[in-house]
């Protein structure tokens, strides 16, 4: 059994990144039929087999703000090769950023402008938590106060069950401010 890691070079991960803008896009285009100023970054942890094979990846920050669009990308790294690491598997983090497509963006809130609101729902986050740590919210909220959508980065390869229960959550939550006729975007700790 290994308990090294291997190397990969990191100007062959960038390359083999930059072959899926194309399924990126796509994610991305898909996403903005539910939600018209999806945009934000996103940084990746990929760990690579010694074959090529991505044998896990996951979000490990985004300001993106759906969990779908999320999901969507990393359905594209694991179906990607990769470059065979040296000396064993080997881990890369990438970012990307998917820019705006809409006319203007959302308007930008801070976390105070929902935390009191999203801490009344704290049982059921720490439930969805399940005893994990490290996770970090984006939502879209609408009009009336609706949250449109809601994306959530982990800290950890293992939490995505978690960070899936979170985006769900979040999604439901009622009672928000109404950020008027156009979408508002708000990232939090949870």
């Amino acid at each position: 059994m290994k308990s090294e890691l291997g190397s990969v070079d990191p100007g062959a991960v960038k390359k083999a990144f930059h072959t899926l803008d194309d399924p990126f896009m796509e994610c991305q285009k898909r996403g903005l039929e539910r939600i018209e100023v999806l945009a934000g970054n996103v940084k990746f942890f990929l760990r690579i087999g010694e074959d090529g094979a991505a044998k896990w990846a996951y979000v490990e920050e985004s300001d993106l703000g759906d969990r779908a669009t999320e999901k969507c990308l990393i359905t594209a790294i694991m179906s990607k090769a990769w470059p065979k690491p040296d000396g064993g598997d080997a881990e890369a983090h990438y970012g990307i950023e998917l820019p705006l497509q809409a006319t203007r963006p959302p308007v930008d809130w801070g976390a105070e402008k929902v935390s009191a609101r999203i801490g009344k729902y704290a049982d059921a986050i720490d439930r969805c938590k399940g005893g994990a740590s490290g996770f970090q919210a984006t939502i879209y909220v609408g009009q009336g106060g609706k949250v449109i959508a809601a994306g959530v980065a982990t800290a950890h390869k293992d939490s995505e069950e978690q960070a899936d229960c979170l985006a769900d959550l979040l999604v439901r939550a009622k009672g928000l401010p109404s950020p008027g006729s156009w979408p508002a975007k708000v990232s939090l700790p949870l």
